[in-house]
């Protein structure tokens, strides 16, 4: 029997890291991490000390990027989320517009798979616009939703 390659994973907006944890518990080895949160950073470090992490998404070049096969990411919902009624800015948010710098990084190194995740929120910010807006672009990138 061949042997199967083990699936490599890049995390962005890895929190503390449960996307990381499920797939690494499902075989899959986590090559890289991106969180800003100086708490969620130290957890990640602690159960990951040898992934390669970095801060900010909006610094990220692609090419510090390790080839992964899978890309997750959770991006910042507060701009998205029901709980911030009369401040929704949606994508055009400062913080769920960050979903702008990981796909610009999807486009550039086109891994395999993404897995995103977002609050509930999303599907009906900016009347479902912001929703749609996501949907076209992973579709533009060539990813089937």
């Amino acid at each position: 029997m061949t042997p199967v390659r083990q699936l490599k994973v890049a995390s962005f907006f890895a929190g503390i890291g449960g996307f990381d944890l499920g797939l690494e518990r499902a075989g899959m080895e986590v090559v890289f991490q991106c969180e800003i949160n100086a708490f969620s950073q130290r957890v990640l470090k602690s159960r990951w000390p040898n992934v390669k992490l970095h801060g900010d998404i909006s610094t990220l070049q692609p090419r510090g990027i390790p080839r992964a096969d899978v890309w997750t990411g959770g991006f910042p919902c507060q701009d998205v989320s029901l709980a911030n009624q009369g401040k929704r800015k949606g994508l055009k948010g400062e913080r769920s517009g960050l979903f702008y710098a990981f796909a610009e990084l999807v486009e550039e190194r086109r891994p395999s798979w993404i897995i995103l995740e977002n609050v509930p929120g999303l599907l009906n910010s900016h009347g479902g616009e912001d929703f749609r807006t996501i949907l076209n672009r992973l579709d533009e990138l060539g990813y089937g939703v």
